[in-house]
């Protein structure tokens, strides 16, 4: 270990040996890149390069591995499958940051990379440094800048960087090829321009793990992926110039993004919610076990005439084929980095929706739903699918496996894209996407916000009168608190930081309800909650009597001997009947199926799935309860009807029809959404109205005072640093009022868009989901079905039909509507069920319920109950979430 100086990690390992024979072995020439490999490295072990490397995570990843190989038949060689569930095993941080942190700029020699620094070597570093370079010393003690290693040592002793303790505490940046100026973050890959290169890309999915020695079967165009499942393939990179192309990066990634447009501002937003790389399929010096635990070696040709891997020149060479292995499992839940306001539902991953049509130069605009198949596509693999979930040209979930190829202008030598494919996939999570309950109101939390909001621009109010009146500001002055009295210097206080700190707070007190962070709710999660919908109905009932006293003035008024009449309709009391009847129903903790289109359905069938794939299913089923899985098939909606005081007594209005439609909501913003929506919210064209306008007058009044302040902040900093108390100059900064991230939220609210769409022929008729004993009268019943006829009175009893009338109107009552009930002078109470059965057929397609930052889609059922005679129509919207929990 001592007769070669070890250096520093640099973004890239490999083993020595396979350094030393790259020239003499040419299955070592290429290599890719993946983790078991790289944990096999032959290094010397100690405490600190343990604390500072990868190699602890070796045991981890190794059993994942082994247990891949032994117990399925489709990642190994085993023969008989009993568990085929891939363990999820992230990357050591050091592992992501060495290999796909940073999109390498220089070009260095491939033999030429580093290794994390020894124990011996941070013992033998030169003190004067106050980096954290290393020097090495020989063996034979002599050090290598020719002063005695005595001299040398006792300078070490002196230095504290060298105590064991201190020094695990600091941590040193990894660094790639040469220096962090040389870098770019994988971040910022998106933004790099794209060149025209003759290069051709393909990606291929495979319905089981790729195999270099034969063909495997490709998956269907129409294939939808759940949680849990995982995705097979490979890339095929070609170089078809006719010179050889050098490369500086080979990504190959699974990615979730979120498109909004808003037409009204002119602009387009794109969020990224999902980012996986798949190490051993992108580029690296090192060689990689891929996920599958297949063992494919580096170099040499497959069936396909393909080199198995990338050169380590990052060189294409002409008319060569080169191909790459990639597996991915989708996961059942975001990083809660997800969402920087600590929304729970933000963080569930949102099944696709639409497709993004501006993507590419417009190159997916031509598709169009087929109403006869209820979906579109190109005819092509990889190409998205549109289906007809009610989605608009402007907004979009997709995802897509991306490969890309990072190179070099020949000419600025900047970095470009040189190539890029993508492959479309169609993914519809499992369970629901949105909790129930747990989260605060929504308009408790726009509450809390425009509260914020409020006292920082009184704040940078506040500032702006003291310029005009020449007076000093204060610390105090910026944060709006009276802090003189808490710490010893309020100079030191940092605006920033406090305005940090109070947002932090807010999105804190946005969280999921402790006592609801079970999910799916678990039984007996409601109790401590409001989980009732409340609507209510006005009504006055016209009497006969004041009908019959007209009748008597007009044709009969010369018979009456008295004026009897006339005195009676001057009776204002006996004509009127009126009250509310106040409407309520319990959210519902079932859910309502996912629909698709049946040939969607049928191709992903659960017998159609890999091995795989169904255990991962049975999994997750086998993880909820029975009531879980429950489907709703009925609501029960309540009815208490309260006489008004000066109202005569009177029966209530009697209910002459009962019909119940979908409300599909889609709500959106160009920003991330910082607080919870619903669909109560959502639904009230009123509220939804208020809180915009009251966000865009923020918006308004946030850019004059930006612009004021901008224009005259030279006076104001010289009032505050001429205060005193403060040491050095302190600078006062817009954001110390109004940080990026309030502007932002702000932003959000005042761009929020809702669109409202109502299915009224997705439910049967309430009449159609009666239950009869009687097969003949069942029969009369859909015969009379096909005609319509009983649809136009289906509580009446008088028509030619007035038996099959008369028991459906019986019918009725005992099973949906049943009676009123007098709970007490002027009250009464009534339950009626609404069945929920889907019409066969249904066109659209309903996605589940999901709520992402940018975008969102809710469901309500709306109970239309219609009364007799002149009294009107009382509606209620009943939240409910659609799931997807059938394979």
């Amino acid at each position: 270990m001592g007769e070669q100086r070890r250096p520093r990690l640099r973004g890239r390992k490999t083993d020595s040996s396979v350094s030393r024979s790259r020239s003499t072995s040419p299955s070592l020439f290429f290599k890719s890149s993946s983790s078991s490999n790289l944990l096999r490295l032959k290094q010397a072990r100690s405490p600190l390069r343990e604390s500072r490397s990868i190699s602890t995570t070796r045991a981890t990843i190794d059993n994942a591995v082994a247990e891949t190989e032994g117990n399925s038949e489709e990642f190994g060689n085993s023969k008989d499958s009993s568990n085929n569930l891939m363990i999820d095993v992230l990357p050591s941080f050091e592992l992501y940051n060495a290999l796909h942190r940073h999109i390498p700029r220089g070009n260095v020699n491939a033999d030429h990379h580093d290794f994390p620094p020894t124990y011996q070597e941070v013992q033998t570093r030169n003190p004067s440094h106050t980096s954290l370079s290393t020097t090495s010393i020989p063996m034979d003690g002599t050090p290598t800048d020719g002063s005695s290693s005595s001299e040398n040592l006792r300078s070490l002793s002196r230095d504290p960087y060298l105590n064991l303790e201190s020094f695990s505490t600091v941590q040193e940046p990894i660094e790639d090829d040469l220096n962090d100026t040389d870098n770019i973050f994988i971040d910022k890959l998106y933004s790099l321009p794209k060149a025209t290169m003759p290069i051709e890309i393909d990606i291929h999915v495979t319905k089981q793990v790729a195999d270099p020695d034969r063909a495997m079967e490709e998956e269907s165009i129409l294939k939808e992926y759940t949680s849990g499942d995982i995705i097979n393939g490979y890339v095929i990179i070609e170089n078809k110039s006719s010179r050889p192309l050098k490369f500086e990066m080979f990504y190959v990634s699974l990615e979730g993004y979120t498109s909004v447009i808003d037409k009204d501002y002119g602009k387009r937003t794109v969020k990224r919610f999902l980012r996986m790389v798949d190490i051993s399929a992108s580029w690296s010096y090192s060689k990689i076990d891929v996920s599958s635990g297949i063992n494919y070696t580096p170099g040499r040709l497959d069936y396909d005439n393909c080199y198995i891997g990338l050169n380590n020149n990052r060189t294409l060479e002409v008319g060569t084929k080169y191909k790459k292995f990639f597996m991915f499992k989708l996961p059942t839940q975001l990083l809660d980095i997800s969402c920087k306001h600590e929304q729970f539902s933000h963080c569930l991953v949102p099944p696709s929706f639409g497709i993004d049509k501006n993507k590419s130069n417009g190159k997916y605009s031509g598709i169009k739903v087929n109403p006869m198949l209820g979906y579109g596509h190109l005819g092509t693999k990889g190409c998205p699918i549109l289906t007809n979930d009610l989605s608009t040209d402007d907004v979009s979930i997709n995802y897509t496996i991306d490969a890309k190829i990072v190179g070099k202008d020949v000419k600025t030598q900047k970095l470009n894209i040189m190539r890029e494919k993508e492959y479309n996939l169609r993914f519809i999570p499992f369970g629901f996407c949105q909790p129930l309950l747990g989260e605060r109101p929504p308009l408790k939390q726009i509450y809390s916000l425009t509260k914020l909001i409020q006292e920082r621009i009184d704040s940078l109010t506040k500032v702006l009168n003291r310029l005009k009146k020449n007076e000093n500001i204060t610390v105090a002055d910026i944060s709006n608190t009276d802090i003189s009295g808490s710490i010893v210097n309020v100079n030191e206080v940092d605006s920033s930081e406090l305005l940090r700190l109070k947002l932090n707070q807010l999105y804190i007190d946005n969280r999921l309800d402790p006592a609801c962070s079970s999910f799916p709710l678990k039984n007996g999660k409601l109790s401590s909650h409001k989980n009732l919908v409340e609507a209510e109905f006005s009504y006055s009932l016209k009497t006969k009597s004041k009908s019959s006293t007209k009748l008597k003035k007009g044709i009969f008024s010369g018979f009456a001997s008295n004026g009897s009449s006339t005195s009676s309709s001057t009776q204002p009391k006996s004509s009127f009947k009126s009250g509310i009847i106040v409407l309520s129903a319990e959210l519902p903790k079932e859910g309502l199926p996912y629909i698709e289109p049946s040939l969607l359905k049928k191709t992903n069938a659960l017998e159609k799935q890999s091995k795989h794939n169904q255990d991962n299913w049975q999994s997750m089923i086998d993880s909820l309860t029975d009531d879980d899985l429950n489907i709703l098939s009925k609501l029960n909606v309540r009815l208490r009807c309260i006489q008004a005081a000066n109202s005569e007594p009177h029966s209530p209005p009697e209910i002459n029809s009962l019909t119940t439609e979908l409300i599909c909501i889609t709500a959106k913003s160009i920003n991330s959404i910082p607080v919870k929506l619903n669909a109560e919210l959502l639904l009230n064209e009123d509220k939804v109205s208020t809180v915009r306008s009251t966000f865009q007058q923020f918006r308004d009044q946030t850019r004059d005072l930006q612009k004021e302040f901008e224009e005259n902040c030279a006076e104001l900093n010289l009032l505050f640093n001429r205060s005193g108390g403060a040491e050095t100059h302190q600078e006062l900064r817009f954001t110390d009022f109004l940080s990026k991230q309030l502007i932002t939220d702000i932003e959000s609210m005042a761009s929020l868009r809702v669109d409202i769409q109502p299915l009224q022929h997705v439910f049967k008729k309430q009449i159609h989901t009666l239950t009869f004993d009687d097969d003949s009268v069942s029969a009369s019943m859909s015969k009379s079905n096909s005609t319509g006829s009983i649809l136009s009175a289906p509580f009446s009893a008088s028509s030619s039909n007035g038996n099959l009338h008369g028991a459906t109107s019986e019918k009725m009552k005992e099973q949906l509507t049943r009676e009123w009930i007098q709970s007490s002078e002027s009250e009464y109470d009534r339950v009626i069920t609404v069945n929920l059965c889907f019409n066969p057929n249904i066109k659209e397609t309903l996605i589940p319920t999901f709520e992402s930052c940018l975008l969102c889609r809710m469901y309500c059922v709306r109970v239309n109950i219609k009364f007799d005679g002149q009294v009107g129509t009382a509606c209620i919207d009943i939240p409910v979430r659609i799931r997807k929990l059938e394979a």
